[in-house]
């Protein structure tokens, strides 16, 4: 899961430029080839799958760490450490895993189950404050972990060096998609440290120096950039493109440094997509996105409770207006979580209405005096542009909607001192396995235990996606998912926005790149791009 929020400060761990590089990218190997890529927030600076879901670390974490499985911009999983997809026994209760043979972690030691084992018992551990603990409620001894009453999961086994066996207490099919992604951490590195320590260690916040990704963290540079070079133990052999540069800068100065030369890769807005067309030198592509942009509606507060409330905003809203304005067409109106088969045909779809908005909050006697915050990190065009039109077509029904910029330290504090009213983020996957929608609405996955962060609670719906995710027919499986999906759109946990197109931009210099739609995972197949020119 990757939810787009910046949670934990930036911090500037290295004041030192020890990378024999300038700040413009220019490297002092003549020869070497240096890649300046666009990211689209500052990192919190905490690159560890133990913390919080960041989409800028995300992105950094994707490069210099790896796991059992990826998913391809068909959003369909794919084996990275592992030789192939899992086996799962006939009962649904056994899910083994082979790893490749032979690799090593960056700093040239050797890389066996006993890391993936050492990671996956990590992120159950409640000291570390994994809010993904939840994804292995599941797995045989999970429970006893979460109370305190045992150290590490014995569901998790590694028989020997290339197999790791997950046993679970009931069939979980979409286990595997929600795991099989997890980052692998280094035991050898990190066994010493108490897992209380985890979020504070250095490794994490200072220098994730040691991994399994293509390339190597160097050093990040508050605001500036974070540097990598390319890891020549990586397991497909040659990365050919030497450092990267990511460079977290607002999207219109992306686009204008795409068109001097100082960017060579770029996630643009759809607005700038004319402008980015005619530049010379420069490709466009695209990918589908599997998340969506959405605000949060917390309602642990009293005055965000009542379901008309939600309804009335999401009819206030004119969504298609804001896709045209923001994104040039180039995204859909989303009405629920869910996608692909799992999304029924007969929703409702919230066009706008806002005489209908008005009933309803009179219905609910509304008091137009109540004033509801929205904050957001800002930067972004189309989210920028979102809660401008939030904020004007609410107030325009009677909800007083006011807009706060905050930065990732600042929203740090809302979500976990559970003040904020309304966040606005996006991203996730939900088009790879319907199940990763319960980590994101579930009773039991109330934030900071899991991404509900609307705290919203369906005890129908939990059974729903609890029985879906056991049932091994996919038909009636999917069928209990629309089911599902029924209500979450009935109740509108959160204001649903819009799934947005990946739009790319890079120079032609670079080969091999391929667009994907999950905007947190550019280079998932960097390791076959090079850099000409």
């Amino acid at each position: 899961m990757a939810m787009v929020l910046a949670v934990a400060a930036c911090s500037d761990p290295t004041q030192d430029d020890t990378s024999g590089s300038g700040d413009d990218g220019a490297s002092s190997g003549s020869e070497d080839t240096v890649l300046n890529a666009y990211l689209y927030q500052p990192p919190a600076a905490v690159f560890s799958p133990m913390a919080p879901a960041s989409g800028p670390d995300q992105v950094v974490m994707n490069l210099i760490f790896d796991s059992l499985l990826g998913v391809d911009p068909d959003y369909d999983l794919y084996p990275r450490l592992a030789a192939d997809l899992p086996e799962i026994s006939e009962d649904g209760l056994t899910i083994t895993y082979k790893i490749k043979e032979g690799l090593t972690w960056s700093d040239g030691e050797p890389f066996t189950s006993q890391d993936v084992l050492f990671t996956y018992n990590l992120m159950t551990n409640p000291d570390t404050g994994s809010p993904g603990a939840s994804k292995f409620a599941d797995v045989q001894g999970a429970a006893e972990v979460a109370a305190g009453t045992a150290e590490t999961v014995s569901g998790f086994s590694a028989p020997d060096d290339t197999t790791f066996v997950m046993t679970l207490t009931k069939p979980n099919i979409g286990i595997v998609a929600l795991t099989g992604n997890t980052m692998i951490v280094p035991e050898h590195i990190l066994a010493d440290i108490p897992a209380a320590d985890m979020d504070t260690t250095e490794f994490f916040t200072q220098s994730p120096n040691v991994g399994l990704g293509p390339y190597i963290f160097q050093e990040y540079k508050t605001d500036q950039h974070v540097h990598l070079v390319k890891n020549p133990s990586f397991r497909e052999g040659e990365v050919e493109i030497d450092e990267i540069y990511l460079r977290p800068v607002t999207s219109d100065v992306a686009t204008a440094q795409l068109g001097t030369g100082e960017m060579d890769l770029v996630q643009i807005s759809p607005a700038d997509l004319e402008t980015v067309e005619a530049m010379d030198g420069i490709e466009v592509g695209s990918g589908p996105g599997a998340g969506y942009i959405r605000t949060s509606v917390n309602e642990k507060k009293p005055y965000l409770q009542d379901v008309r409330l939600r309804q009335a905003m999401l009819y206030a809203v004119d969504r298609q207006q804001l896709i045209d304005e923001a994104l040039g067409g180039h995204a859909q109106p989303v009405n629920t979580s869910f996608m692909n088969d799992a999304l029924p045909d007969d929703l409702e779809t919230y066009d706008y209405d806002p005489d209908r908005a008005r009933e309803l909050l009179a219905e609910m006697n509304w008091d137009p005096n109540q004033v509801i915050e929205l904050s957001w990190i800002p930067g972004q065009r189309d989210r920028d542009t979102a809660a401008t039109i939030l904020e004007s077509q609410l107030n325009e029904v009677g909800i007083k909607l006011q807009l706060k910029q905050v930065q990732p330290g600042e929203l740090t504090d809302l979500m976990n001192n559970q003040s904020y009213d309304m966040t606005l983020y996006g991203g996730g996957n939900y088009a790879t396995d319907p199940w990763a929608v319960y980590p994101i609405n579930s009773c039991a996955t109330w934030f900071p235990n899991g991404g509900n962060l609307s705290y919203w609670c369906n005890e129908e719906f939990d059974q729903l996606m609890l029985e879906a995710n056991a049932t091994v027919d996919e038909a009636a499986r999917y069928d209990l998912y629309q089911q599902a999906a029924r209500i979450e759109n009935a109740e509108v946990p959160m204001i649903y926005l819009y799934n947005p197109d990946t739009i790319w931009a890079y120079t032609d210099d670079i080969k091999g790149f391929v667009p994907n739609g999950d905007f947190t995972n550019p280079f998932w197949n960097v390791q076959e791009w090079s850099l000409e020119g």
